[in-house]
């Protein structure tokens, strides 16, 4: 099911994916950086999923094998069990396995469907964006060929049409019709509407029933 994000008001959207989405009783966000990035509860997407309710993080390093950065975020989630996961490109991929694993729902933005191929480039020696030094290893790389994008869990995926690094007709064909995405035209790998998907969330996770729509 694709939803174009910019011809459906926040309520609408939820509205199609509620009913898609079991035991959503959730409290929090768990924030998933993506490759060579860091948490950072400054940054905009952190500060406009904050405007709906607390947002936890940690830095993990994408350098290590897959099992050591799946381990890196369980470990900081262990402490909770109501979060919703959310990511973005690595962040994405990770999301989508941390929730399907673990049983939690999950938003993937703009997610790294085929990690195999999109971290290859960075394979040497590279800097963060941050300004840290990395080793990308080619066997770290390959080992994603064994890790398919999950689409068997609860959540949905949300996507700029305009993202240059990743294609979002490939993830369109990856995700088929498994599960819900959410489309927004234009915008770019960062992604470039996130207080619009930041309403998408309110409405579909953190919405009162009682209360009804605000």
């Amino acid at each position: 099911m694709v939803i174009d994000g910019a011809k459906s008001s926040h309520h609408d959207i939820a509205d199609r994916i509620q009913p898609l989405i079991q035991n959503a009783n959730v409290d929090r966000i768990y924030y998933c950086h993506g490759f060579a990035s860091h948490f950072d509860s400054n940054k905009d997407k952190i500060r406009a999923l904050s405007a709906v309710t607390i947002v936890d993080g940690n830095t993990v390093d994408y350098t290590l094998p897959p099992h050591k950065v799946f381990e890196s975020f369980q470990k900081a989630m262990a402490i909770r069990k109501d979060y919703l996961v959310v990511g973005t490109s690595m962040g994405g991929f990770y999301a989508a396995w941390l929730g399907t694993e673990l049983g939690l729902p999950y938003v993937a933005i703009n997610p790294a469907v085929t990690p195999s191929h999109s971290l290859r480039k960075y394979i040497g020696e590279g800097s963060t964006h941050y300004g840290s030094r990395f080793i990308l290893r080619e066997e770290t790389v390959e080992a994603y060929n064994a890790l398919p994008f999950r689409t068997d869990g609860q959540g949905f995926v949300a996507l700029d049409m305009g993202d240059k690094v990743i294609d979002p007709q490939v993830t369109l064909e990856v995700v088929g019709d498994t599960l819900p995405v959410v489309t927004f035209p234009d915008g770019s790998h960062r992604f470039d509407h996130m207080h619009e998907l930041a309403a998408v969330v309110r409405s579909t996770f953190f919405r009162s029933p009682r209360r009804g729509r605000p």
